[in-house]
């Protein structure tokens, strides 16, 4: 029985003298009933205390840890001040060390130095290759890797600069470094030619190129969460960023490629959006073979990009949400406009 049966009104059964006969019978029932529902309270009862008392011994055993770390710290804090003042020569030490980590970086930014150009060259060679093949863009990881190197070392030498104050040796080393600039727009080209023909690539069954594109974005995509937590971490801990150089290694500001390939998918597809625009106002019959585009482009996301791009992309959510808006607005505006009503 169920328990809205349960909770019938004993009025309601009890309706003859006769039915006085069935009482035994229904308190039998009934408190078989309660003894069920007691069973089922007493065990979800007991489920919860378990549950609570797992999560009251895991923050238990958390505090715990995290003592047991800050007392180990604690000891490491104080062996590293008793073994300076055991170690006589221990500033000189230091001194020399830290001598020998600046010698090495010098060391490495000069070398870096005067192979810039060189490297640059080779990327522009890279770029001219891929120019005379635009359908494939075979070098284009490699262009992306090489650039990234030649960005890190761009930045890492002004940011030394900056440090130093010195006006004139920043100026010229701004115009050392001004071929970069060309050449990463010319990369920039590159990436913007794939992702705004990136469905056509797909259709075609150029998997490869979808591959390296979803690479440097992807690549790029850390970097700039990497440079934002940075930013966010040593905001104010200056000091620390001075101690601990490693940290701050790598790109110093982000650069936007996840924003500017979700431009370009937005872009091609307005501007296939206006097309249907024009071929409606030409001939308003022929409105939905002008849009076969939409709803083919997305299949080609769901068949043929999906497999390519990181999971965490959701690529076919993505494209279905800037296509799904721009045809909200080109409807609305459809209706809006006194173009297409008269």
């Amino acid at each position: 029985m169920t328990m809205d049966v349960a909770s019938i009104k004993l009025s309601d059964l009890l309706h003859h003298p006769d039915d006085l006969d069935k009482i035994p019978a229904l308190k039998l029932e009934y408190t078989r009933k309660k003894s069920a529902v007691d069973s089922q309270l007493r065990s979800g009862l007991k489920e919860q205390l378990e549950v609570t008392q797992a999560g009251m011994h895991g923050i238990t055993d958390g505090q715990r840890t995290v003592q047991l770390i800050k007392e180990e710290m604690m000891k490491i804090d104080k062996l590293c001040a008793e073994a300076q003042n055991m170690i006589k020569d221990f500033p000189n030490i230091n001194l020399v060390s830290q001598t020998h980590r600046n010698f090495t970086a010098v060391e490495t930014m000069r070398r870096n130095l005067v192979d810039f150009n060189e490297r640059l060259t080779k990327v522009e060679g890279l770029l001219e290759e891929d120019d005379r093949d635009e359908d494939n863009m075979a070098n284009l990881l490699a262009i992306h890797y090489e650039l990234t190197q030649l960005r890190n070392i761009r930045d890492d030498a002004m940011e030394q600069i900056l440090r130093a104050d010195d006006a004139g040796l920043q100026g010229t080393l701004e115009d050392y470094f001004a071929r970069l600039d060309d050449t990463i727009d010319w990369f920039d080209e590159h990436i913007g030619k794939v992702a705004m023909n990136l469905i056509e690539v797909v259709v075609q069954g150029n998997s490869s190129l979808v591959v390296r594109l979803a690479v440097v974005i992807e690549a790029e995509e850390k970097s700039d969460k990497r440079v934002m937590a940075l930013q966010e971490a040593l905001k104010d801990h200056k000091e620390m960023a001075a101690r601990f150089k490693s940290i701050t290694d790598g790109a110093k500001s982000t650069r936007g490629y996840k924003e500017k390939f979700l431009m370009a998918i937005k872009l091609k597809a307005e501007g296939d959006i206006e097309g249907t625009k024009q071929a409606f106002l030409e001939d308003p019959s022929k409105l939905e073979k002008s849009l076969r585009w939409f709803f083919n482009d997305l299949n080609a996301v769901k068949q043929g990009m999906v497999p390519l791009m990181p999971k965490k992309w959701k690529i076919l959510k993505t494209y279905g949400k800037i296509y799904h808006q721009l045809m909200h607005d080109f409807l609305i505006g459809m209706i809006d406009d006194p173009d297409t009503n008269e």
